[in-house]
């Protein structure tokens, strides 16, 4: 099901809502906030991992999403922010994010010391969402910041500072996604601390869409409205999910990778269009693999 059939939006007492299966989001339409996202294309799950989401950001509870690369993590959160009129972080906690960064920190000029907030400190003040890309990936220090703000207490503590006690604005928002650690596939990640899981109320595993709503998102995504086309596409990219799940291959195929194939080839050949959206992204060995699926099929 496409975005216009799953959301409504319905107006009750002056207020707007969005609605998403069986719960209500008010649309935050005093935000002019410069990090609402552009209009989004979402085909939505018939799992309902939207809807869960949005239990998430109705309930004020920071959701975390596990998937593989592309599933439309990142998209899902997205997309109720910008439906929503709300201003989206996005931080990759790969490891270079700091403290600093993080938090804030202390620079100095011809006045003196001045404090500079970090993009968390910021978001909880500003009133906008934050997705924590890579969580499981964190150095341990952020982590350790994250607790006092999972928690009950709701606050984070700026210690290097003056010890400030920052509270979140009430439209604030936190998600935090990550690949599936158990896999071993995606390198510098882990599995992610018990402590800091459980800090999370609602965690939502996303996996890609059955074929039908795969083939529409595609068709959605890239322009290319050649159905039989992108059937064939979105076959190769199940097909190869498949010989990654029995490790005969150890790239990925996303849904992404099948829209920017679908996209080349619109203006070249649909195989010179994978040698430079699929093959060249993969190793020798993986490549040999997908080009024989790919053969299957054109």
């Amino acid at each position: 099901m496409s975005d216009s059939g799953a959301n409504t939006l319905n107006v009750s007492e002056g207020t707007q809502y969005v609605t998403v299966g069986s719960v209500r989001i008010p649309v935050n339409a005093s935000s002019t906030s410069e990090f609402i996202p552009r209009e989004q294309v979402y085909v939505h799950s018939e799992r309902g991992d939207l809807e869960k989401l949005a239990y998430g950001v109705a309930q004020n509870l920071p959701v975390l999403l596990i998937g593989e690369t592309g599933v439309g993590k990142t998209l899902a959160v997205r997309y109720l922010a910008w439906k929503t009129n709300n201003g989206l972080r996005r931080v990759n906690l790969n490891g270079a994010t700091t403290v600093d960064e993080f938090l804030g920190k202390l620079l100095i000029n011809e006045q003196g010391t001045y404090w500079v907030d970090g993009v968390l400190v910021d978001a909880m003040q500003s009133g906008d969402w934050i997705l924590l890309d890579e969580i499981n990936a964190t150095l341990p220090e952020i982590a350790f910041c994250l607790h006092s703000l999972l928690d009950d207490d709701r606050m984070v503590v700026l210690t290097e500072h003056d010890g400030r006690v920052v509270r979140p604005h009430p439209n604030f928002r936190l998600f935090a996604s990550m690949n599936p650690s158990e896999e071993g596939r995606y390198g510098g990640t882990k599995r992610l601390n018990e402590a800091l899981l459980d800090r999370f109320p609602v965690v939502i595993r996303m996996d890609y869409l059955p074929e039908e709503q795969e083939i529409e998102a595609v068709i959605l995504q890239s322009g290319n409205t050649d159905r039989d086309l992108i059937r064939l596409m979105v076959r190769v990219a199940n097909d190869v999910r498949d010989a990654i799940h029995h490790e005969k291959v150890f790239g990925s195929f996303s849904t992404r990778r099948v829209v920017e194939w679908a996209r080349m080839a619109m203006y070249f050949d649909v195989r010179e269009s994978a040698q430079y959206t699929v093959f060249n992204k993969l190793s020798a060995y993986d490549a040999e693999i997908v080009e024989d699926i790919i053969d299957l099929y054109f």
